[in-house]
């Protein structure tokens, strides 16, 4: 069983993460949690995380974005799926996203590391269930 350590929500709108953080904490997910505003930023914070964290157990949920300036969540995903062999944690990634492309979905699903795809915002109930199923 994996300890959750970080919750790292990846997603340029502001407003969204504000409420993103209100909805965690509504639901009883009690880790401290980052923000990146772009997936550069997300990569950047991984790699301090990494430094900082050392136990094998720990995991790092991540909620990405898919449309970000500077770097995009598909961009996160191809240097995310090169780098996830050095890091010294678990990590949990779903997309959280605003697009209605069903291919973006599609391929979301498609990538192994993504375990699942939520349209924005995350709701509570959907926080519930990742808990129950995933931490």
């Amino acid at each position: 069983m994996f300890k959750l350590d970080t919750i790292l929500l990846i997603d340029d709108d502001f407003t969204t993460n504000y409420l993103h953080k209100k909805i965690i904490s509504k639901s009883e997910i009690d880790s401290p949690i980052e923000v990146a505003n772009n997936g550069k930023e997300g990569i950047d914070k991984l790699w301090a995380l990494n430094e900082v964290t050392k136990d094998n157990n720990a995991l790092v949920l991540i909620f990405l974005d898919l449309n970000m300036p500077i770097m995009d969540g598909w961009h996160f995903l191809e240097i995310f799926e090169e780098i996830k062999p050095s890091l010294n944690f678990n990590t949990n990634l779903f997309i959280v996203s605003s697009s209605i492309n069903p291919d973006d979905e599609a391929r979301a699903k498609n990538s192994n590391h993504v375990l699942d795809y939520y349209p924005k915002p995350l709701t509570v109930d959907r926080l519930v269930k990742i808990k129950a199923n995933f931490i």
